[in-house]
């Protein structure tokens, strides 16, 4: 029961994947080349890839060659270096379009980010990380400003530590072993922060995070009834901890946020 849970998870090990029969290995290359990827290093050549992925170059050359061809990459033709090319952005929109909470959610989430001063942004599990599907933020800047697509750890943000609630006690152990496994330092360094948020959520319906993923920011987040699919969600608040005192947040914010939630799994029927 357990390795069939740990399958619809997506928390099978890589290296167990690798060795079953069914596992299409050079889709995986190629899925894993795009996520190489990210907002810090945006270019990678093909030396640079064959590094982080431990894959040959003439095997990542195959790979970048038929990833620009079918436009998952581009190529500068100066450096040689790859990007993410506009096809990537067509794999997210169809998930995008029938999140349909995110049209819901959006007036209220202004508000309060505009109450709040600081961005408000949903998300849900991805393996062992948070991605955001939707977020808004108050017009003043916040270098804790999100985007759709973002990922943030599960052990020591808000939103991670609500969306390890929001899972059935079964699916929760899974994700702390895959979690000790994966990420043994962090896991020592936030557990007792990830077991007391889980009390958090089950006193106040809200958990909160002070400068564990940053210092300087806070962060208050609040677990969905609603599921989109098999995908469970939390909304999640993020404010600088220099206008914000502690209290002012498990008094007011985190309360507006439960509201902000309460209503709107009412609205969806849950």
């Amino acid at each position: 029961m357990n390795a069939k849970k740990t399958e619809q998870l997506g928390l099978v090990p890589e290296e167990e994947l690798r060795q079953r029969p069914q596992f299409a290995t050079t889709l995986a290359n190629g899925l894993e080349l795009l996520r190489c990827f990210s907002a810090a290093e945006p270019s990678l050549g093909n030396k640079e890839l064959s590094d982080y992925l431990g894959i040959s170059r003439p095997t990542i050359a195959r790979l970048t060659y038929t990833l620009c061809n079918l436009g998952y990459l581009v190529q500068n033709p100066e450096t040689k270096k790859y990007s993410l090319g506009p096809a990537v952005l067509t794999l997210s929109y169809p998930l995008l379009t029938q999140l349909t909470l995110r049209q819901l959610a959006a007036h209220d989430m202004v508000e309060l980010s505009r109450f709040a001063k600081g961005p408000v942004s949903i998300g849900m599990r991805e393996r062992l990380q948070v991605v955001y599907v939707e977020m808004v933020h108050d017009k003043d800047y916040n270098d804790a400003r999100p985007d759709i697509g973002v990922t943030r750890p599960l052990l020591n943000t808000a939103i991670g530590r609500a969306l390890l609630y929001r899972h059935p006690e079964n699916e929760r152990q899974i994700l702390f072993e895959r979690l000790q496994a994966e990420y043994p330092d962090a896991w020592q360094q936030h557990k007792a922060g990830v077991f007391s948020a889980m009390e958090q959520v089950r006193e106040k319906g809200f958990c909160t995070s002070y400068g564990n993923w940053r210092v300087g920011f806070y962060g208050v987040s609040v677990p969905l009834c609603y599921k989109f699919g098999t995908n469970y969600l939390a909304i999640n608040l993020t404010i600088s901890a220099y206008d914000n005192e502690k209290d002012y947040v498990e008094r007011v914010l985190g309360p507006k946020l439960l509201r902000l939630v309460q209503d709107l799994d009412s609205r969806l029927g849950v």
